[in-house]
């Protein structure tokens, strides 16, 4: 979702109930702590939000268990020095911080 903190998230999801329900959901965050309260926020809203996924561990966790990125393209923005963490053999950039700007 065009969101730009994890706090404005339940918000958005309150505003988008009708579009999400029955859907499958697949959440990913970094090292899975955030999608773990996000998943079970999107759970939690009653009958036809049970299918909802997520990554477990996160984007970190299955960097480790697929070196050359598996599935995933692109990079995942992190709050550190790392600014991002891709797939070492393929940093392919799909976007731009929408606050830096950065790659």
């Amino acid at each position: 979702p065009p969101t730009h903190t994890f706090s404005s998230f339940p918000e958005w999801v309150d505003e988008h109930l009708d579009v999400l329900r029955g859907k499958e959901v697949m959440m990913y965050c970094t090292g899975g702590v955030r999608c773990e309260r996000a998943s079970a926020y999107v759970r939690h809203q009653g009958e036809g939000f049970q299918n909802v996924k997520q990554l477990s561990g996160g984007i970190q966790r299955y960097l480790e268990a697929f070196p050359d990125g598996g599935f995933f393209r692109g990079k995942n923005f992190v709050f550190d020095e790392r600014i991002a963490v891709g797939s070492e053999t393929r940093p392919t950039v799909v976007g731009t911080c929408v606050v830096c700007h950065a790659l």
